[in-house]
């Protein structure tokens, strides 16, 4: 019991003993942060500051809860909407509206080719002033004028001051507009060059070249393009190509069978070819019409045979297989004869639609009560009576006992 009580008054000297150098180092410390803070006083003005920010912060915050739900619904436009950083010297240049009518237009469409846009543009804005400003900056300040349609709303959708110098203004212009697939196609076009038949050199040599403008970044060098050309040409102008090269073209370097190439242009471009090839052109596409006609008249006749014929019916006694006129009983009825005879005529002279001529009508005579030489006759004119069905049943019957 008595050690139990010793041990107990031991620990509590051990407490007090940690409990005062507790203290003292306690306050020693405080006092090494009274000297700091005595010696930089702008940090306690910093503190004070950062209170103050998270403040108006907070009342910031405050502020937006108290905002109308209308207010959230409004766009917030940014100071500058347009993806083209504009430097102080090409914002301050003054352009003119004849600069404008002279700018092209490119509408983004499938059809146009965003390379040409670019060089035309190059060509306007190289005739412009420049005022202090340099072509570059003057090309990102005039640029977006020129796009129309679906091509600026593209421009519209770049981020804002994304693009500050021009070189990546135009890479982002044919990176949107000229494809990768475009530029397999020309390239396809480039290799599969061939001279058509009756195509002038010169007219083959051109369409090469404008083919090798559109796609410059083709990869192909001097040489493979020289050899390219000249096996797309035909058999005659190889020989041609050769003789002019002193034997064989493939003892010439690339510059050399380029000069070769450009003297045979211009020589053939004098001379008298596209006349004969329209010629030429004229005289297959007149073959190939007449070629078409025989073969109508092919199936014309196929068709009309088809069709079968009726055989004509004597209108005296209704037997097929001779006319009226050579029935053996024409003249018991002159009448039927002359009306067949003057159907034919009627078929072979065209009639004069004259009421006044003797051709009127064909096969009629002419009325004595309506001829010009009697007119006095017109008085005594009186209409015949309108025959009735009796008359015509009894003219029938008569004409039946006749036959």
């Amino acid at each position: 019991m008595s050690d139990t009580l010793a041990e107990i008054g031991q620990r509590l000297e051990r407490l007090k003993s940690n409990t005062f150098e507790n203290s003292v180092s306690a306050s020693a410390q405080t006092s090494r942060i009274e000297e700091d803070n005595s010696s930089s006083s702008p940090t306690s003005v910093d503190f004070f500051d950062n209170s103050n920010s998270d403040g108006e912060e907070e009342m910031a915050g405050n502020n937006d809860d108290n905002r109308a739900l209308e207010d959230y619904a409004q766009p917030v436009i940014p100071n500058s909407p347009s993806c083209i950083l504009l430097p102080t010297e090409a914002r301050n240049y003054e352009l003119k509206s004849s600069h404008f009518h002279m700018l092209p237009s490119f509408y983004g469409l499938p059809n146009e080719d965003p390379l040409s846009h670019i060089k035309e543009f190059y060509n306007v804005v190289s005739g412009l002033p420049l005022q202090g400003v340099s072509e570059a900056n003057l090309r990102m300040r005039v640029f977006p004028y020129t796009l129309k349609d679906r091509a600026k709303n593209w421009l519209m959708t770049l981020a804002p001051g994304s693009l500050t110098t021009w070189d990546a203004v135009a890479k982002k212009f044919l990176e949107k507009f000229f494809s990768t697939q475009k530029t397999a196609t020309l390239r396809g076009q480039i290799f599969n060059s061939k001279q058509d038949d009756g195509e002038p050199f010169n007219e083959c040599w051109e369409r090469f070249k404008g083919l090798l403008l559109q796609c410059p970044h083709h990869g192909l060098p001097l040489y493979v393009q020289m050899q390219i050309f000249y096996d797309g040409l035909t058999q005659t102008c190889q020989s041609i190509v050769d003789n002019a090269a002193g034997g064989a073209l493939k003892k010439k370097n690339a510059q050399e069978s380029y000069n070769i190439y450009e003297m045979l242009g211009s020589n053939a471009q004098h001379k008298d070819t596209r006349g004969k090839r329209v010629r030429m052109y004229e005289m297959s596409s007149n073959n190939d019409l007449a070629l078409q006609v025989a073969s109508l008249e092919k199936k014309l006749d196929s068709v009309l045979n088809m069709v079968p014929k009726i055989a004509e019916v004597c209108a005296i006694c209704n037997i097929p297989g001779h006319p009226t006129y050579q029935c053996s009983a024409s003249e018991a009825y002159p009448e039927f004869v002359q009306e067949q005879v003057n159907l034919m005529n009627s078929y072979n002279q065209r009639p004069r639609n004259d009421p006044f001529s003797n051709t009127y009508n064909p096969g009629w005579r002419d009325h004595p009560n309506l001829a010009w030489k009697n007119n006095n006759q017109f008085q005594n004119f009186q209409p015949k009576p309108a025959t009735t069905l009796e008359d015509t049943v009894k003219m029938l019957a008569q004409n039946t006992v006749q036959f």
